[in-house]
């Protein structure tokens, strides 16, 4: 039996991706209630991984669409890995999806990513094959189990994920707009 990690890689492709904006998942703020701990996570690692995103469906929040992702062996997201616990994970988890914080999480389905967790937007675990991840402290991320129609992105989400998005040493503000466009129409 696969049992619950003590550190989590949480893999961010949206507006996670910008630590600012994660932060409030783990401190907290008029929008967030934040984690039962809200230490900040250890590092961050950037990373490709073969998953495609997507924008889709509309945001209560945002307006226009969210990114969601698919496994897709022939398509490169460009990710950023959170090192938190694996506590903090399901509060991330359950804050994303309208759950109460410490609400029970079936850590053997996370860990084997074969069903979702709970009926919203971005129920579905997956496992990331992150480059140089130990079964010790699994990559995993979560996104749709129902497809929603392709919808582009409000500009303040987009500006959001591409403020995330400079961090990355190998992007410049062309490129992350081409990656970002290619997300858009697909």
């Amino acid at each position: 039996m696969i049992s619950k990690p003590l550190r989590v890689w949480y893999v961010a492709y949206g507006s996670n991706v910008n630590e600012q904006r994660f932060l409030r998942y783990l401190e907290g703020d008029s929008d967030h209630v934040g984690a039962r701990d809200a230490t900040a996570p250890r590092r961050s690692r950037w990373a490709t991984v073969p998953l495609q995103l997507r924008f889709a469906g509309e945001s209560q929040r945002w307006g226009g669409g969210v990114c969601f992702v698919d496994p897709d062996p022939d398509a490169t997201a460009y990710v950023r890995a959170w090192d938190i616990t694996a506590e903090q994970f399901e509060d991330v988890f359950a804050q994303e999806n309208r759950r109460a914080i410490g609400e029970p999480f079936d850590w053997p389905a996370a860990m084997a990513g074969t069903t979702a967790i709970g009926a919203s937007w971005y129920s579905q675990i997956l496992p990331v094959d992150l480059p140089s991840v130990t079964a010790s402290q699994p990559a995993l991320t979560f996104t749709w189990t129902t497809r929603f129609p392709l919808n582009a992105p409000a500009p303040a989400y987009r500006d959001t994920i591409s403020q995330g998005l400079a961090d990355h040493p190998d992007l410049s503000p062309a490129r992350i707009d081409a990656y970002l466009d290619s997300c858009t129409h697909r």
